[in-house]
C-alpha cells in the first residue's frame, strides 16, 4: 500500500513538472532550434507558411538575431546568401523582397520591387554587426544600403520627410500608403551616423508624427496600414486592412527598442485589460468596428506586448505575457513570423 501511494506521489508530481515546464516554456526555444527549424544550409531564412519563400524582412530577421547571439558564422552565412540573391536590382543598393519558387519550377527573385523595412533591418543589422565583429566590409554595406533607402524611398511631403513601404505602388494620386510597423526609430539613428545626412533627423521627427496619426478606433491602436492623405489627415486603408493585426504587433516590438513609447501606452492599457478579462489577445482588432478576433494571437505577439510592458516598466505584465508566449511557441513549429518576433524580443537592441 506504501508503495502504491507513493507512486501516485511520484506520478501526480512528474505530472506537475511537465505542466509547469509547457506553461513556463521551461524546455526553452531558442537561437539554435531557430536556426534547425528556419535556417537552411545555405544561409536563406525560410518561411514555410508561404510555400517555402524568403523575405528580405526574413533575412533580416536571421541577421539581427545572429548578431544578438553573437553568432557570426551564422551571420556571414545569411548576408552572403541575402546580397547573392536579393541584393540585385539595378541601380540601388536595395533588396528584392521576394524569392521563391517561380510558375516554371525555377527558385529566383519572385519579386523586384522592395520593402523598406526588410532594407532598413538589413542595414541596421550590418551596422550592428560592424560595431561588434569591427569588419569594415559591414560598416560599407550598411552605408550604401543607407544611402540607397534615403535616395529611392524618402518622399518629402509639406516640408516632412518620410520612408515609402516600398519603390513602388505606394503612391495613390496624392496621398501616400503608410505602413506603421516599417517605422523603426533606433535603427534610422544608426543608419544616419553612416549616412550623415540632416534627412535622417526629419525622417525621425516625421515617423512620430506619422505614429500618432495612425492610431485609430476606441482602442486607439496602429492600423496594419494607413493612407496619408493630401490635407494630411490619415485613414485605415481598408483595401488592406482596417485592422490591427499581423503587421501592426511589431509596432510594439519596435518602440520597446527604443524603450516604450508613450504613444503607444494607451493601446497597451486596451489590450491589457482585455487579456486579463479573457486570458487570450486576439490575432486582430478591426479599428473599424471595434470588434475582436476569436482566434487567438501567435506567441511572438505576446512576446513583443511583453517586450513593450517591460519597457515602460510594467513586469507584472510583461512577465505575464512572457509566459503565455514561452507556453505558445513549442507548438508554432512552421511559424517563422511568430519565432522571430518572440526570439527579437528577448534580444537588447534597445539603447
Amino acid at each position: 500500500m506504501r508503495y502504491r501511494f507513493h507512486l501516485c506521489l511520484l506520478f501526480l508530481g512528474l505530472v506537475q513538472l511537465v505542466s509547469f515546464c509547457v506553461c513556463s516554456g521551461a524546455f526553452g526555444f531558442g537561437w539554435n532550434d531557430y536556426k534547425k527549424r528556419f535556417l537552411s544550409s545555405d544561409g536563406r531564412i525560410v518561411d514555410f507558411y508561404q510555400n517555402k519563400i524568403s523575405h528580405s524582412e526574413g533575412q533580416a530577421y536571421g541577421l539581427l538575431l545572429a548578431v544578438a547571439n553573437d553568432d557570426k558564422q551564422a551571420f556571414d552565412s545569411i548576408w552572403h546568401w541575402t546580397k547573392s540573391n536579393l541584393q540585385l536590382r539595378k541601380g540601388d543598393k536595395l533588396f528584392c523582397w521576394s524569392w521563391g519558387k517561380r510558375p516554371n519550377g525555377s527558385w529566383q527573385v519572385i519579386d523586384y520591387n522592395n520593402a523598406a523595412d526588410g532594407d532598413v533591418l538589413i542595414a541596421w543589422a550590418l551596422y550592428l554587426g560592424w560595431k561588434k565583429w569591427k569588419d569594415p566590409c559591414f560598416e560599407q554595406a550598411a552605408k550604401e544600403i543607407a544611402h540607397s533607402i534615403r535616395k529611392q524611398l524618402v518622399i518629402t511631403k509639406d516640408g516632412s520627410s518620410m520612408i515609402l513601404p516600398g519603390y513602388y505602388g505606394f503612391v495613390d494620386g496624392k496621398d501616400l500608403v503608410i505602413n506603421p510597423s516599417y517605422i523603426i526609430p533606433n535603427a534610422y539613428k544608426d543608419l544616419s551616423q553612416l549616412d550623415r545626412s540632416k534627412e535622417w533627423k526629419d525622417i525621425l521627427a516625421c515617423s512620430k508624427r506619422l505614429l500618432e496619426k495612425s492610431r485609430f478606433g476606441l482602442w486607439l491602436l496602429p492600423a496594419d496600414w494607413v493612407l496619408l492623405k493630401s490635407d494630411g489627415k490619415t485613414t485605415k486603408l481598408h483595401k488592406k486592412s482596417p485592422r490591427f493585426g499581423y503587421d501592426a504587433w511589431r509596432v510594439f516590438l519596435y518602440m520597446s527598442w527604443s524603450g516604450g513609447d508613450a504613444l503607444f501606452v494607451e493601446g497597451f492599457n486596451r489590450l491589457w485589460s482585455f487579456f486579463k478579462k479573457n486570458r487570450y489577445l486576439p490575432e486582430s482588432v478591426n479599428l473599424k468596428k471595434n470588434c475582436v478576433s476569436i482566434k487567438e494571437c501567435p506567441a511572438g505577439a505576446y512576446a513583443a506586448l511583453s517586450s513593450f510592458a517591460r519597457a515602460i516598466g510594467r513586469n507584472d505584465a510583461a512577465a505575464d505575457l512572457a509566459r503565455m508566449a514561452d507556453g505558445k511557441i513549442e507548438y508554432e513549429k512552421d511559424n517563422y513570423f511568430s519565432a522571430s518576433m518572440y526570439l527579437l524580443s528577448k534580444a537588447r537592441f534597445f539603447k
